[in-house]
Order: structure tokens, then sequence, then C-alpha cells
């Protein structure tokens, strides 16, 4: 970076375009992102840097900011992200067939005895590599045999936890926690996903647009700045359309949203751009254009023409 002074409007979705190398994530990641949104020091992060990039000052900062990234650690499952675990327990507990069979709450939450709620039942091969073996008893699930004996709306836990969100959607949109959750996580485009799916199957992109559905779900009032970085990598247009109607959900409820972007569909969507270059590494690190894409599109900057074709096509 080459010590220019960047303005990020507050209140609009902006988009930060330029080469590969021209200094956006160092600008936005490395230096905004760590100051405004410090990493916590853990020992297994000890070898990534923590300390922002060189910068004179900031000014104007909302109440918080929020690194919206691909990162998978806060998250186990899109059941467990979204808190709905305790709520699926508590409304079985409650149903029918659990008072009449004498089941509390805690009784259904227990594992299963046979493979201690893991799912799998592993065999010491010796010399040879462990063979884990889906629990028959559980039938891979980890619940107990009581569990499976309590139906609501047709279903167990156990199986609810292997529908999609989209058909659990259908089957209990009548709980209210429930139907908000997750109609969230249908409007970014996930309602495909199963219920209980292991976080290492998702993608990149399914993670941050989780991440996105919850966010969208907080009554907090404080005004906000999130930041993303290249959210389209890997989705299909229609992804791209359904992520940039969600980022605009954002910027509606009062919030600030910076992109770190490629793709042309979505910097064209963004209230304002900012354009760094001109060139990568050492010809980089400048502010060579501001403004709204229809602004940006009339330049010549190396950015100029893709958004140029995306508005013309519009029109």
């Amino acid at each position: 970076l080459k010590g220019e002074t960047i303005e990020i409007p507050h209140g609009l979705l902006v988009g930060l375009c330029g080469v590969s190398g021209s200094g956006k994530s160092t600008l936005l990641i490395d230096t905004i992102g760590r100051i405004l949104a410090p990493i916590k020091h853990t020992t297994s992060m000890a070898q990534e840097p923590l300390e922002p990039g060189i910068y004179d000052k900031i000014e104007g900062e909302l109440s918080q900011t929020i690194i919206i990234d691909q990162t998978r650690a806060s998250i186990s499952s899109p059941m467990n992200y979204l808190g709905l675990r305790s709520k699926f327990f508590k409304i079985f507990s409650e149903s029918v067939d659990a008072i009449s069979l004498g089941l509390s709450e805690k009784n259904l939450k227990k594992s299963c005895t046979a493979c201690k709620g893991n799912g799998v039942i592993r065999t010491d091969m010796g010399f040879l590599p462990d063979i884990f073996d889906s629990c028959e008893m559980c039938n891979g699930t980890g619940y107990s045999i009581d569990a499976w004996k309590v139906k609501v709306n047709g279903i167990s836990l156990p199986e609810l936890n292997e529908k999609t969100i989209d058909e659990i959607y259908d089957l209990f949109k009548d709980e209210e926690i429930i139907e908000k959750k997750l109609k969230l996580v249908k409007d970014v485009g996930l309602g495909y996903l199963i219920l209980n799916q292991k976080a290492y199957t998702l993608s990149g992109g399914e993670v941050q647009r989780l991440k996105i559905a919850k966010e969208l779900g907080k009554k907090s009032k404080k005004k906000s700045m999130y930041i993303l970085d290249e959210p389209t990598v890997g989705q299909h247009m229609e992804d791209v359309s359904r992520l940039i109607k969600v980022l605009h959900r954002l910027v509606t409820s009062g919030h600030t949203v910076v992109v770190i972007e490629h793709h042309p569909h979505l910097l064209t969507a963004c209230d304002w751009l900012l354009e760094l270059g001109p060139g990568a590494g050492e010809e980089g690190g400048r502010l060579i254009a501001a403004g709204t894409p229809e602004m940006i599109a009339k330049g010549k900057t190396p950015t100029a023409p893709y958004i140029k074709e995306i508005l013309e096509g519009i029109t």
C-alpha cells in the first residue's frame, strides 16, 4: 500500500476490486480486519500473524467489525451452529409419545450404549489400520434406543438428523424459532443441506453463507461492518445472484458490507466500488478509482471494461 487515504462509506455494499496482487487483502484483511476485528491469540494460532499492516489512523469505525470467512472452526453442523439441537430436544420431550412413555429430555439426550454416541464402532486390527463400522444398534446416529421411540410429525430425533433443511422447515414451520432460523438458511440457498451435515463436507462458500444466515437472524441494534474475502469463489451464477440479495439484506438492516471481489456481476451489484492498482506487487497499492459501478465503467482502469459489459447487458 502506498499511503493512500481510503474512504469506505457506511450503510452500503462496497466492493474492493483490482488485479490480483494489487493490495486488496493487505488493506482489508491484514490491516483493517486485524485492527477492528483482532484475532484472539491461542496456542493453535501461534504461527498466524496478528499484527496489522502499517497505517496512520482509522476514523469513523462502526460499533463492531465482523469478518465472515470460510473457516469451519466454529461449525460442527448446521443444527449445532444455529443452536437448534436443544430446541428439538425440548419439542420431542414435550410430545405425546415422550409423555406417554415417561421419557424426559434427559432420557432423549442419552447416547447409544454400544458406540458411546459416535455412530461408529472401532475395531483394533493390531498392526493393521483400525476398522470403523457404522453402529448397527443406533443405525449410525449415536442416539439411544429410546430416542427412536418418540416421534413428532411422523419422524424421530435420529431420523430428523438425516433430513434436509427444506424438509425440516416444512415439518416444523409452526415452531416459531425453528421456522425463523431455517427460513434464513433457505433464503441464502442452503435448503438442500442435511440438518446434521458434518462441517468438513461443506464447501467454503456454503460455510460463508451459513454464517451470513446466522448474522441475519441476530436482533442486535448495533451497526456493524461485515468483511468478506471473495465470497463468489466456486459458486454458480444462480448462487452469486442469491448471495447478492443476501448481502443487500444486511445493508438494508443498516449494516455496511465490504467484499474483496473479482466477479463482475457482484461488483456491478455493489453500491460503491474501490479499485486498487494499477498493477500487482510494487506496481499496485494505490487507489486508482472510487465511485458507483456506473462511474467506474466510464474509466480506463483494469476493472472498467468488465463492469461496463455487465451494465450494457442489463440495459
